[in-house]
């Protein structure tokens, strides 16, 4: 039986489809960052990247570590953080993980959920819950330089517009095979 991976940037409802899906499925939700909170004795994530002096670096290979330990898992709904894809070089600059992203299309059925990008800047600019991206480019930028990513590495690509969870589920379960 194959998982199922969602993907797609902050805010675009990974957590509540994931947990829609398993309600409807009876399948366990694991969720990347709720994974790293745990393994990280209960440390929110803007806690560790303060920690870690702003470095993302080492949360990007904690999720690679994630990622190696479950590829055994089956028929699991996996709920991505929304930089599961990426890396970041010498220089501190974001670039796609082809080590996570095939790991992942190893594992799973990847789809990727979109939704307008001033619908995600709205719903994720005041959250405390969220570390900042990055100290030198804006969300709209970050967000505009990693959609392309999220298409090309996965299976499946839903635009979700303001369609409603239910109709959602739907449709993943109709274009998943592992059902």
């Amino acid at each position: 039986m194959k998982n199922i991976s969602l993907i797609g940037p902050r805010g675009v409802g990974k957590s509540k489809i994931s947990r829609r899906l398993s309600k409807i499925t009876g399948r366990p939700v694991l969720s990347t960052d709720m994974i790293a909170v745990y393994e990280n004795g209960g440390i929110a994530i803007p806690d560790f990247i303060k920690k870690s002096s702003g470095d993302w670096r080492p949360f990007r290979e904690l999720e690679f570590r994630i990622l190696e330990r479950i590829q055994n898992s089956d028929g699991i709904i996996l709920d991505c953080g929304g930089g599961i894809l990426f890396d970041l070089d010498s220089s501190g600059r974001e670039i796609p993980s082809e080590r996570k992203i095939q790991l992942l299309r190893k594992i799973s059925i990847v789809f990727s959920l979109s939704r307008p990008i001033d619908f995600l800047i709205e719903k994720v600019q005041n959250d405390p819950t969220r570390p900042s991206l990055s100290n030198e480019i804006s969300y709209r930028n970050l967000l505009e330089s990693r959609l392309p990513h999220y298409r090309a590495s996965s299976d499946v690509q839903l635009n979700l517009g303001d369609r409603k969870t239910e109709d959602i589920c739907d449709e993943i379960l109709k274009r998943a095979s592992w059902i």
